[in-house]
């Protein structure tokens, strides 16, 4: 007994020591969601924008941007690339160490738990869009985020209206598909798009594009390898990734199993207010026989517009509801997509057009 009594003793000390120490309550730093947000997706491209941070913030912490999200194949904006990155081009923007608002203005709620942007002018719909907050937002107990967050979102698109486009035209397109999840991989395609200006209404064929085997660089290159001419020529691995759609000259469309498919597309493009044109494809199935995937329910969403120099290039994302290898289910497919116009005389021949609607 008289052993027990002290080790008892020693026990009990622990457990208060323990107690004690548990009495400092933990505190997260803020959350950041957007209010409404399903799936990704909002409803109302000209509706306030809600950011809820779940319990209240210092409002001079908080430095905030909306972006369209045009990432690289490892998902860094414009500004994450190193010693030559480039500014993000914000829609929005709020940054109250600089006094810069842009884009909008916004409102703290009374009890400093959400952020309203009201934007001046309807958000792009079609596009992939981030809401990108920066380190150091602080609550009121003073825990705060230490690093970037974002926040990816878009806003929902339908055929309904039947509005129609002048702003894109029928042609062929070179697209650049980079598969995020389930596994990272980029998709190049050749796409022959038909379209009603009058309704928007479109069919198109995308067809599988690899790189032109038959291209010769200034040296030889091994036969595991194939002559890269842009943007500077260079041997690379067939499989070398296209580093924009702008390397459209490097592949030739290839329709022959088991590496060549191609599958028909169709859905609307429709013209909107501030000069773009969404771009919504109905879910299509992408069958590929060598390696064997399959993509089921594939749907495109993008916003086209003119860049400086008048050329009309489009981003947005891409989902597909499964993706299989073989037959076994991987899960549903997201990532986003890049697309460009070529002009007819630059178009490489063999890129199929659309069978006919009856087809």
């Amino acid at each position: 007994m008289r052993t027990f009594l002290p080790l008892l003793a020693l026990f009990c000390s622990l457990v208060v020591i323990a107690a004690q120490a548990g009495c400092d309550t933990y505190h997260a730093p803020p959350s950041i969601d957007i209010d409404g947000l399903e799936q990704g997706v909002l409803h109302d491209p000209g509706a306030p924008i809600v950011l809820d941070f779940g319990k209240p913030i210092q409002p001079d912490t908080l430095k905030v941007s909306i972006v369209r999200y045009e990432a690289d194949d490892v998902g860094n904006l414009s500004d994450e690339r190193g010693d030559d990155s480039v500014p993000l081009k914000p829609i929005y923007a709020y940054d109250p160490d600089a006094g810069i608002e842009t884009g909008g203005h916004s409102a703290l709620s009374d009890d400093a738990t959400q952020f309203v942007i009201t934007p001046l002018a309807r958000m792009p719909v079609g596009t992939k869009l981030a809401l990108v907050v920066e380190p150091g937002l602080k609550s009121t107990h003073g825990e705060d985020t230490r690093v970037r967050h974002r926040v990816l979102f878009g806003y929902d698109f339908s055929c309904k209206n039947g509005k129609g486009t002048k702003l894109v035209p029928n042609g062929v397109y070179f697209a650049l598909l980079e598969v995020e999840k389930p596994v990272g991989a980029q998709v190049q395609l050749y796409g022959d798009l038909l379209i009603d200006p009058a309704t928007g209404l479109f069919r198109g064929q995308f067809t599988n594009a690899d790189r032109n085997t038959q291209q010769m660089c200034p040296s030889s290159c091994s036969s595991s390898q194939v002559c890269r001419l842009l943007p500077s020529p260079a041997c690379v691995a067939p499989s070398q990734r296209a580093g924009s759609v702008d390397e459209y000259p490097d592949y030739l469309p290839n329709v022959t199993p088991p590496t060549g498919y191609s599958f028909t597309v169709t859905g609307c493009i429709e013209d909107q207010p501030d000069g773009t044109a969404a771009f919504l494809s109905a879910p299509a199935t992408m069958v590929v026989t060598s390696p064997a995937v399959t993509i089921e329910a594939l749907v495109m969403t993008a916003a086209f517009e003119k860049d400086k120099s008048g050329l009309l290039r489009a981003s947005g994302s891409v989902t597909g509801d499964q993706v299989l290898l073989g037959a076994g289910p991987l899960g549903p497919g997201s990532g986003t997509i890049n697309l460009r116009a070529i002009d007819p005389k630059s178009a490489p021949p063999g890129v199929p057009p659309p069978p006919p609607a009856s087809q």
